[in-house]
């Protein structure tokens, strides 16, 4: 039964093709710069603990809730230093990023050079069998031309 389902699968593979959206999953860069957190979450690191210790029965999301009211209310004065610390670590994700491209995707760009090598020699190696052949064919025609005088 398995034999003759793999059988099936082979035969069926060879004609398939896929559809026009499925593509590979693009590779990510491990060392690109993560995300920065917005002002919120620099408040609710800055709180989470405090309200953790006031209130230790409060689950998880009992304790997000909290935090959600509580910067709901607070005043923007108050949200400033937060959405302060934001901006500036928005800017230096985007030094980062700016950093990266510039870089270039380094295990890409090596898998692509080396691609691009291998198929470059691929051809030359290609072309010369072709003019080598085409050269051994001019010799052949040469000596049967010699060989008719």
């Amino acid at each position: 039964m398995a034999k003759a389902d793999k059988a099936q699968y082979e035969r069926e593979m060879k004609t398939y093709i896929p559809l026009k959206g499925e593509t590979k999953k693009k590779f990510k860069d491990p060392n690109t710069p993560k995300r920065t957190p917005r002002a919120f979450f620099l408040f609710c690191f800055e709180y989470h603990p405090k309200i953790k210790g006031e209130y230790p029965d409060l689950s998880i999301g009992d304790i997000a809730k909290k935090l959600g009211e509580m910067w709901n209310n607070t005043a923007a004065d108050d949200k400033q230093p937060h959405e302060k610390k934001a901006a500036k670590l928005k800017e230096k994700h985007k030094k980062g990023i700016a950093a990266c491209r510039a870089k270039g995707k380094p295990d890409t760009a090596e898998k692509g050079v080396v691609k691009a090598e291998k198929s470059k020699k691929k051809k030359e190696k290609e072309e010369n069998e072709e003019d080598a052949e085409d050269g051994e064919e001019e010799e052949d025609e040469e000596e049967k031309e010699e060989d008719d005088e």
